[in-house]
């Protein structure tokens, strides 16, 4: 197994004009069917100011703050540890409360989509069809970012493991299967004389689409063959080992069942279960990179300026943080989303529609992208730039009750 990794560190890079990156991307037609932290100040430049950074900005309307009410989510759990904390540490402060489900990201927009939950949670946006068959106006509302670690199990090997994003693919396409592979040794030395298990989500998991992404950017023949995708169709699914949910996925590769394993998860859980099975991972500069939330960062920064960023209520599929320039940057970078519609009232009868749990709802949200930047750091995640942030507080203002505003606390 490969060498424990550094501590992770918080700096914020400045990053330089746009470009429009342009994905393909495999369909999900019929996927969607089945189916208290102490003394921690954060402070974004440029965001301070326009968010009242110690308390949530003003609503619509003013009023007292909804009580009581509890709000329902659920979807990526690549975001999990984070929320956990997010969830306690709002209902310590608020007369309300959240309950999540990390079920995954496709479970989670499925449960949004009809209507058994007020918010999602994704890796993945919507495509412009999926938007469009909505009810009404989608927000799409980046919320905290982190690096897709790959994740190894190698029995005898001191480590870290080096892999191209070519090599990675052409292990997933099952054209690699052995790890003293000539296609491995000029990059690792030592590798030994066994079969490699690849590990993959059983679930739509948007760990896997950015995974794909990744993959699809380096290799031209995994891209025309699986795509980007919530849930691939894996070309060596025989020989490869499917695992439900990121802990799940991490919590096998680390046992000894997971002999000779590698697979795909949340730096947080990486560091929990398999602190010294983190590989490094080639960018286009030509690193290898162990992730840290800072080379993480620097990633995601880069291309908070170097593409189009969509308004809130645009669609978002294909905006990419995966292959930053940077010498240093880690090449699976994500943001993860918060999917609420602009009217909740739409939603229908499933849910508690009712103004006061669209309140709440609001007031979560304003929670999540104000005070709760400051736990992202400590808990391996990173901050979304500070543009979009400021774009997200904003969107999150136009939310309306059938047209009405939303009455909820005032800072």
């Amino acid at each position: 197994m490969s060498s424990s990794t550094p501590p992770p560190a918080a700096p914020s890079p400045t990053p330089p004009a746009p470009r429009v990156v342009v994905r393909r991307r495999s369909g999900r037609a019929g996927l969607y069917a089945a189916a208290t932290v102490v003394g921690i100040v954060v402070v974004l430049a440029g965001v301070g100011s326009v968010t009242h950074w110690y308390g949530l900005l003003p609503s619509s309307s003013s009023g007292g703050c909804p009580a009581g009410k509890t709000v329902t989510g659920a979807g990526a759990s690549f975001l999990s540890p984070l929320i956990s904390q997010w969830q306690a540490t709002y209902t310590a402060n608020t007369s309300n409360r959240v309950n999540y489900n990390p079920s995954g990201a496709g479970a989670g927009i499925t449960a949004w989509e009809t209507n058994t939950v007020n918010f999602a949670a994704s890796d993945e946006p919507l495509t412009g069809s999926e938007i469009h068959d909505l009810p009404g106006t989608t927000l799409t509302l980046p919320v905290t970012g982190g690096a897709v670690t790959i994740v190894d199990n190698i029995p005898g090997f001191s480590g870290p493991l080096n892999l191209t994003g070519v090599q990675l693919a052409e292990i997933y396409l099952g054209n690699i299967t052995n790890w003293d592979s000539s296609a491995l040794s000029s990059d690792n030395h030592g590798l030994p004389d066994a079969t490699i298990d690849p590990v993959v989500r059983s679930d739509a998991a948007g760990t896997s689409y950015v995974l794909t992404n990744y993959l699809s950017d380096d290799d031209p023949y995994f891209a025309s063959h699986v795509g980007i995708s919530i849930q691939p169709d894996w070309p060596s699914l025989a020989t490869e080992t499917a695992q439900k949910g990121n802990s799940g996925l991490v919590k096998y590769v680390a046992s000894a069942a997971g002999d000779d394993s590698i697979g795909y998860v949340d730096l947080a859980d990486a560091r929990t279960y398999d602190p010294d099975g983190i590989a490094a991972v080639g960018n286009p500069a030509g690193g290898f990179i162990v992730p840290t939330v800072a080379d993480t960062q620097s990633a995601i920064d880069y291309w908070g300026t170097h593409q189009t960023i969509p308004a809130a209520t645009g669609n978002w599929s294909a905006v990419t943080w995966v292959n930053s320039p940077g010498a240093t940057d880690y090449p699976l970078a994500t943001l993860s989303y918060f999917l609420v519609l602009q009217n909740p009232a739409l939603a229908g009868s499933t849910t508690d529609p009712s103004l006061a749990l669209t309140g709440a709802l609001v007031e979560w949200l304003d929670w999540a992208l104000e005070q709760g930047q400051a736990y992202a750091n400590p808990l391996l995640y990173d901050v979304p730039p500070a543009s979009i942030l400021t774009q997200d507080i904003a969107a999150v203002e136009t939310m309306n009750y059938n047209g009405a505003p939303i009455p909820t606390c005032v800072a």
